[in-house]
Parts: structure tokens; C-alpha cells; sequence
């Protein structure tokens, strides 16, 4: 990515969509860079812990890496994509990530991604990119830790902003993996808006084809369902009672928020 300046008004939050297919390659390749690091820092440190235990008596133990050899596997998770990778390469010109994404790959989106940030961006099947991959890999889609500038998020101001964004892209595709979804406060919000505003909505999962399995062991991959509003979680406290003030107002009480989300779930939900 070269070099680049950026200002927050020159592009409309709601038109930073990028091209799927090359988010996808993108971050599955920075993760395989970070692999390769790990296991050369690991080796590094085996060959001198072997010296140091074989060799002559005077070299010293090595002292143990700061990290686990499967640490790069963490870096799947999104949040941790954000903190460890997408915030650091953005730093130097406060951007968000679509400021460094080559014009070919940006364009109007096609749909706003849903997703929670505990989940593992791609894993196997069950990673939530990996369950848009084949719907919408040569779409442009508008998702949060690519078209949200990570340096300068005001969450009061995202309540608005995702409606805003849901009602000018008008599709929306939630992603649900063996992460809690319908328990966290801003997709819970997400689904709100969606249907206020009339946006087509997709719901991506692999929860009947894993119910259908007989292993026991599957079982870990199913979500919590939903309860109620009021037992919403955040990472963020403070973000937890902002979304569910606005929720019970929006539709006067907790029984009548509880009502309607329950209306639009997924009827095995």
C-alpha cells in the first residue's frame, strides 16, 4: 500500500466500500506473514535454548518469548485484527483502513456486514468471513473496522451513524458464528435499524447444518439465544446502557423491545 493523506470528509462514511475478495486476501495473508514471524522467532529461541543446555556452560538461558506459537492464531479474531494490525498500519496518517486500500478495490457497497467482534474473521467454515465468501466475493461491501476510522470513534454518534449507513446501502448480511450475536448490544441494534429502515437482510450461518450433526461435541458451536434486551452484553459498559436507553425508547418499554426482536429472528432462534 503506498503512501497516503487523509481527511474524514473525503469520502462519505456510507460510500467506503471495499471489494470482498480482496479483503479477504488481505488479511488472510497478513495472518500467514505473521506465522512465518512467530515460528522464525521460535526457532530462534530453540536453537539457543538447545545451546545453552548442550553447549558450553557458560551461555545463558534464553528467556521465553512474549508470546504463545499459536499467538498468530489470535490474530484472527477481529478484534484483535484491529488492535494488533489494522490501528498500527493507520497510525501514521490517522485513517481508516479504506484509506489504504487502492482505488481499483473501492467502490459504492453492495451490503453492510454484520458481525460480531469476538468472532474469528476466518477459520475453516466457521469464520464470519468465511461464510460471505462465496455470495460476495467480487461484491463491494461496507464493513465497520475497514470504513470506521479506528482513531477517532465516538460510539453516541455510531447509534446514528449505522442507520444512516443501512439505509443508504439498503442490504444487510449478518454473519452468525459460534459467538454470542443476538446477546450483544450494537448487533442487536444492527438488526434494529435494518428493520426501520427496510433493508434487504441476509443472515448467513451454519447453525442448521451443525444442529443436524449427531457429535456432541458441535454443540459448542451453537450462540446463546436471545433472552431480552435487558440482558444484552458490550465490551464497553457505558456502550451496553447507551444501546439499551435507546432501544427501550424507541419502543417504550422492555417487553415491546423484547417482542419485536424476537419477531425477526430466525424462527430456530
Amino acid at each position: 500500500m503506498e503512501d497516503c493523506t487523509w481527511d474524514e470528509r473525503d469520502v462519505p462514511l456510507v460510500q467506503r466500500g471495499v471489494r470482498f475478495g480482496w479483503l479477504y486476501n488481505f488479511l488472510d495473508d497478513l495472518v500467514h506473514e505473521a506465522n512465518a514471524f512467530f515460528e522464525r522467532m521460535w526457532d530462534e529461541y530453540r536453537s539457543a535454548d538447545r545451546a545453552a543446555m548442550y553447549g558450553p556452560w557458560n551461555i545463558p538461558t534464553p528467556e521465553v518469548p512474549p508470546y504463545r506459537e499459536d499467538a498468530a492464531e489470535g490474530l484472527r479474531i477481529t478484534r484483535n485484527l484491529v488492535s494488533d494490525i489494522i490501528v498500527p498500519i493507520t497510525a501514521s496518517i490517522g485513517a481508516p483502513l479504506y484509506a489504504r486500500v487502492a482505488v481499483e478495490h473501492r467502490g459504492p457497497p453492495d451490503v453492510f456486514i454484520s458481525h460480531t467482534w469476538s468472532s474469528m474473521a476466518f477459520v475453516d467454515a466457521h469464520g464470519s468471513l468465511n461464510m460471505l465468501l462465496d455470495r460476495y466475493r467480487d461484491s463491494f461491501v461496507w464493513i465497520d473496522f475497514v470504513g470506521y476510522n479506528q482513531h477517532c470513534v465516538k460510539p453516541k454518534s455510531i447509534l446514528k451513524d449505522m442507520e444512516d449507513i443501512i439505509s443508504g446501502i439498503g442490504r444487510v448480511a449478518f454473519t452468525l458464528t459460534r459467538e454470542p450475536f443476538f446477546t450483544r448490544s450494537w448487533c442487536l441494534w444492527e438488526i434494529v435499524c435494518s428493520y426501520r429502515v427496510g433493508a434487504k437482510v441476509d443472515v448467513c450461518e451454519n447453525i442448521l447444518r451443525i444442529k443436524r450433526k449427531y457429535w456432541a461435541s458441535e454443540a459448542v458451536l451453537l450462540p446463546p439465544r436471545f433472552t431480552s434486551v435487558a440482558d444484552l452484553q458490550a465490551t464497553n459498559e457505558s456502550d451496553r446502557e447507551m444501546i439499551f436507553e435507546q432501544l427501550v425508547s424507541t419502543f417504550g418499554s422492555v417487553d415491546q423491545a423484547d417482542e419485536y426482536v424476537r419477531g425477526i429472528l430466525p424462527k430456530q432462534w
